[in-house]
């Protein structure tokens, strides 16, 4: 039987880094969020060359940020509660788009995450 998040490995989408909630401060290394930062270029350079060939380039070798998707009264909230050396690398890197794995979540079980803490209060 497959978890929760390799059940997913599909749901692969680009979010702005704006839509992404993080509730939890990042404790970073910056050595690690700086070999990001060049593997984001190079992989930016690959882009740009195929793209000026005609082609789709190839995709990042960073893995996505797996974000909790919840979708409550008609509006999506997404919950990045790990990645944060990738995020970052993204946000210093000036890539607005972030590679995501979307997992479906519902209010209740962000409560369990997120404690007194979650955005739903109403939803027990």
């Amino acid at each position: 039987m497959a978890s929760v998040h390799t059940r997913h490995r599909g749901n692969i989408v680009y979010l702005s880094m704006s839509e992404l909630r993080r509730p939890i401060p990042p404790v970073l290394d910056m050595d690690k969020v700086m070999s990001m930062i060049e593997t984001l270029k190079r992989e930016q350079a690959k882009e740009d060359a195929a793209a000026a060939e005609g082609k789709e380039g190839e995709p990042t070798e960073l893995p996505p940020v797996d974000v909790l998707h919840v979708r409550k009264d008609g509006e999506n909230y997404y919950f990045a509660f790990g990645g944060c050396h990738r995020l970052r690398a993204h946000d210093m890197s000036g890539i607005e788009k972030v590679r995501c794995k979307l997992v479906p979540c519902t209010p209740k079980m962000l409560k369990m995450y997120m404690g007194g803490s979650s955005p739903f209060k109403d939803d027990d």
